[in-house]
């Protein structure tokens, strides 16, 4: 922070409450590892003749700048000794025993070569994942004593809650009903759609199928500064996929909110002139990352479902139609069997992202009893547009095929992935949503069948990618020495569901065999001529070729 700041209370003080509101925006949008270890505040940044930051005159954080978390002093001899290990990699002249490895400046690299010097130090094999759960010396000190001494414990997993929390969480708020002067909900056809997640993946292509399929205004929610703005970040999206069509920019209007702020985040004027216009609502916002953990992804997963139900109920009582995941059922060992009902077991559902939608899930369900008009749909995991293979890079899927390409290793493992095209998709929400609904309120969206992940990857290497593939705890090593190395690597992020004996249970249990049961999503789409295509060489030919001429992939060598 430059002295002009530095000497002015009131700039000082509103700096720091700037830089917590950042952090914290950060740790509820950002897996630990990447979020910035300093904010530095300026009053402008310096520029260069031509008009370009001039990167070189910008200062060095401070120690104002750094983690706010108060300084905790080494209490035993192993937790002064990996404090002193911390200091020396980072820099830095103390390191407090409860402060977080990534806010002292640490990343993913460098967490792995700390863990390599720990290793050199007391002859023992730290556990990645648990270390980036609760990346602070007092937990690294705890893991080194539990394999010196096996009394010593602190196994943990802040990725997920415990039963009673997600249970306590999914009990709908008294508030969320229709009141006596509720209108009725419209039959349709529509004319006012409101979508949520309009600027993601999966939200581009329910737009496109909304556009498509109807002749509504589609309000899209999109975190922005003001109307103009939000449907200008809706049309890129549309763009980015290959999407926008003639006259797109007429019936879209953008709406600047935030489905995990009260009100959705909008002004109050706009937040009346939705409940007053809108007819029906398609649900499909949600931080979806694996590594972040419940507590981070509720305001958006949790409090948002309640902001969308709140505004159902408002004025004129609209359809809900809640985009959900084949996820919030329990993971199992062997062949179960799992149709479109209501959810009512907890244990084995874990993760910060599967917990949350499963009480989101369960939240849309409790308000239909209530009177609102709710539908949900469990969709397997979204793949690419299985007609132009344009697809998402930014999947845990993706990312371990362009990890294990970089790594030219795949893992051997025994789970299953129901992979299910995303226009596929999308088309069967939005025809479901906009023809009313369907009698009953679950409906199951798989792929045309599960496939070992053995399998997807011998489709990667028919492709022409030379992979060897490795035993799980061979695999592991070789990426784990390879982010050591400072080599690129797309699961270097990832790192925190891996274990040096088996992956985090949010990637999968190995030898689960699941069933999803589909008749009352048969039963919505009979005659309609929407069907996913299986995953074959030819469905998969399409995304590797998409993902190369993208950039996402390099291409295979020749051979």
């Amino acid at each position: 922070m430059n002295r002009r700041l530095a000497n002015d209370p009131l700039a000082s003080s509103w700096a720091a409450g700037l830089r917590g509101s950042l952090r914290g925006y950060a740790r509820a949008h950002l897996p630990e590892a990447m979020i910035p270890a300093h904010f530095v505040v300026l009053p402008e940044l310096p520029k260069l003749p031509n008009g370009k930051v001039d990167r070189g005159s910008l200062p060095r954080p401070t120690a104002e700048e750094s983690t706010e978390t108060a300084y905790v002093a080494p209490r035993t001899p192993v937790e002064t000794q990996l404090a002193r290990i911390w200091q020396d990699l980072l820099g830095l002249p103390k390191v407090g025993v409860e402060t977080s490895f990534f806010d002292l400046g640490g990343d993913s690299l460098t967490v792995l070569q700390m863990a390599a010097q720990v290793r050199d130090a007391y002859g023992v094999r730290l556990d990645l994942r648990r270390m980036f759960e609760n990346p602070v010396v007092a937990q690294l000190a705890r893991m080194v004593g539990s394999q010196i001494d096996p009394q010593v414990s602190g196994d943990s997993n802040p990725r997920g809650v415990h039963t009673e929390a997600m249970l306590a969480d999914s009990v709908l708020p008294a508030d969320i009903a229709p009141g006596p002067d509720s209108l009725p909900p419209s039959s349709g056809p529509y004319r006012h759609v409101l979508l949520t997640g309009g600027t993601g993946y999966t939200g581009a292509f329910l737009l496109r199928e909304l556009l498509d399929r109807s002749t509504a205004t589609v309000h899209v929610l999109v975190r922005a500064a003001d109307p103009g703005q939000a449907r200008t970040r809706v049309l890129d999206n549309l763009t980015e996929y290959g999407l926008l069509r003639e006259g797109d920019a007429e019936r879209i209007a953008g709406v600047p909110g935030d489905t995990g702020r009260p009100y959705l985040g909008t002004t109050r004027q706009d937040y009346r002139a939705l409940a007053e216009t809108v007819e029906t609502v398609i649900h499909n916002a949600a931080i979806s990352s694996w590594i972040v953990p419940y507590a981070k992804i509720k305001p958006v997963n949790v409090f948002g479902a309640l902001e969308v139900l709140r505004l159902a109920c408002d004025t004129r009582v609209k359809p809900v139609h809640f985009v959900s995941t084949i996820g919030v059922y329990p993971g199992d060992q062997g062949e179960r069997r799992w149709d479109e009902e209501r959810l009512t077991e907890t244990q084995d559902v874990v993760g910060g992202y599967r917990q949350s939608k499963w009480v989101a899930d369960t939240l849309m369900l409790q308000a239909r009893e209530r009177g609102v008009p709710t539908h949900v749909y469990r969709l397997g995991a979204v793949a690419g547009s299985q007609t132009t293979g344009a697809c998402s890079t930014d999947t845990f899927i993706n990312h371990l095929l362009k990890g294990c390409i970089q790594l030219g290793a795949y893992l051997d493992y025994d789970l299953l992935i129901d992979l299910v095209p995303v226009d596929y998709c999308a088309a069967a929400v939005a025809r479901i949503a906009l023809g009313g609904g369907h009698p009953e309120p679950v409906l199951n969206v798989p792929g045309a069948g599960s496939t070992s992940m053995n399998d997807i990857f011998q489709l990667v290497v028919d492709h022409g990618y030379p992979l060897r593939k490795l035993g799980y705890q061979d695999w592991y090593r070789e990426l784990v020495a390879a982010v050591e190395r400072g080599e690129e690597n797309e699961l270097a992020v990832y790192l925190p569901l891996f274990g040096e004996d088996r992956p985090a249970d949010e990637v999968g249990y190995p030898g689960a065999r699941p069933v999803f049961g589909t008749a009352n999503l048969q039963a919505a789409l009979a005659g309609s001529g929407i069907a996913p295509r299986p995953v074959d060489r030819g469905l998969f030919d399409l995304y590797l070729d998409y993902f190369v001429a993208t950039g996402f992939l390099p291409a295979p060598p020749q051979s």
